[in-house]
């Protein structure tokens, strides 16, 4: 026993083989945080769309969320989903510069100065999201609205969740 491995589709329970496919069709591939998932379909059916939702659909821009994605991923040191969201924040428009910016972000001139309050407040969300407090999100608020701040969390929360899974279950970097 010891690190769950990957399951391949032939090894996962059938009810979960039309993800495996989806994946295949998107992507070419099952990603092995998915594919460690499998070994909980239940969880997997739900998750996959979730993860979806929140970083696909809403009003807050993918650039965004996928620069507050990849600052949470730093400040937990999560391998995996700095590799692949480091490749999905590209597609999305954040730069290299953004990328290489992202440690020292609150005085570079690589991020506009909403893009810096989505740092910032991914920071302070990942760090001690108790500490947030009625000025952080009246703050907040001149950048973004109210369901937009919903969805800001939704996308800070998935990553520290999917950080914290991929790192206790040591999944191999497979994206990006």
């Amino acid at each position: 026993m010891g690190v769950p491995a990957p399951l391949a589709k032939n090894q996962a329970d059938a009810s979960i083989g039309e993800i495996f496919d989806g994946m295949h069709a998107a992507i070419g591939r099952m990603p092995n945080v998915f594919a460690v998932m499998a070994r909980f379909p239940a969880a997997l059916k739900r998750f996959v769309p979730f993860y979806n939702a929140v970083m696909l659909k809403g009003r807050v821009p993918a650039k965004l969320k996928e620069l507050a994605y990849l600052k949470t991923a730093s400040i937990n040191a999560c391998q995996y989903c700095l590799r692949a969201h480091t490749a999905s924040a590209k597609q999305a428009g954040v730069t290299d510069q953004q990328i290489e910016a992202l440690r020292f972000y609150q005085n570079s001139p690589a991020f506009d100065e909403k893009e810096r309050a989505t740092l910032r407040f991914a920071d302070l969300v990942t760090r001690g999201a108790s500490t947030i407090d009625a000025s952080v999100l009246n703050w907040l608020s001149r950048y973004y609205s109210e369901d937009e701040i919903v969805e800001l969390v939704m996308v800070i929360a998935l990553a520290n969740m999917v950080n914290r899974f991929n790192d206790t279950l040591q999944i191999e970097p497979d994206l990006g």
